[in-house]
């Protein structure tokens, strides 16, 4: 009852404005409107109103903001206010027709992009706890748009990727997802993963002993070798195969480690 009344009347404008990245911006102000803002977003009664007061280009100039400041100076407390934000363009983003957000110009593709790795490795440094809420954004950027997916490519972002994949099996999973969005575009993107580090990062996270990340990795492999059959037949000379059979009597993996098994060796 309460928030479809906090949405028809002017306070989401009002909240939006606060929000504004600038010298009049008050860190804790901005950090309470945030959390408010997450929890509208949240409760789904309707956020294409946010989205057309502006919501995903605020949201995303504050991130651009945020970044900018991390690099200046260590000490910013601006972690308080990442975690709101990142969620609240996250949950927009899963309402926002990719479409519209990029016609709209709501979110700048490769500042964005840019401005959220600044973060990810602020996080590494200071906060690893923030990293999912950052790679969640990242998944939600790059799941339905190539030209998130080109930024990502085109500004040398897959290794700086890549490098987070020890941090957690959590972190681990999102980081494959985000591959795995990139590598289902086609084969113009698979091209751009392979050669590099990939491979033997994917033939590590394969021995890890958690079931999701084998099976995210699973999952990438196969469009990898898909698309580009060279990566297939590397993977069979770096002992691929060896990796693959260790899982071959996991039920919840048997009949994907086949799969790739047979694409491997048929590419």
């Amino acid at each position: 009852m309460i928030i479809p009344s906090v949405l028809g009347s002017t306070l989401p404008e009002h909240i939006l404005r606060l929000l504004q990245p600038g010298p009049k911006l008050n860190l804790g102000v901005a950090v309470e409107f945030a959390w408010c803002l997450h929890y509208i977003i949240c409760s789904q009664v309707d956020n294409t109103l946010l989205i057309s007061h502006g919501g995903l280009s605020t949201l995303g100039l504050l991130l651009l903001d945020m970044a900018g400041a991390v690099q200046r100076t260590e000490d910013t407390g601006l972690e308080l206010l990442a975690c709101p934000v990142l969620r609240c363009l996250s949950n927009l983003l899963t309402e926002a027709a990719m479409e519209v957000v990029g016609g709209q110009n709501q979110l700048e593709d490769e500042r964005v992009v840019a401005a959220l790795f600044i973060l990810l490795q602020f996080f590494l440094q200071k906060q690893p706890s923030l990293l999912p809420e950052g790679l969640w954004l990242l998944n939600n950027l790059t799941a339905n748009s190539p030209s998130f997916c080109t930024s990502l490519l085109s500004m040398d972002l897959i290794e700086p990727l890549l490098q987070l994949l020890p941090v957690s099996n959590v972190v681990s999973i999102l980081v494959l997802t985000v591959l795995c969005n990139v590598a289902e575009k086609g084969p113009a993107y698979c091209q751009r993963l392979w050669p590099g580090p990939l491979l033997s990062c994917l033939i590590g996270t394969l021995a890890s002993p958690d079931i999701e990340v084998v099976g995210q990795s699973l999952e990438l492999l196969q469009l990898l070798f898909l698309y580009q059959p060279e990566a297939a037949k590397d993977f069979l000379q770096q002992s691929g195969l060896q990796v693959l059979e260790r899982h071959q009597e996991e039920a919840q993996l048997q009949d994907r480690v086949h799969a790739l098994q047979q694409t491997a060796l048929h590419q």
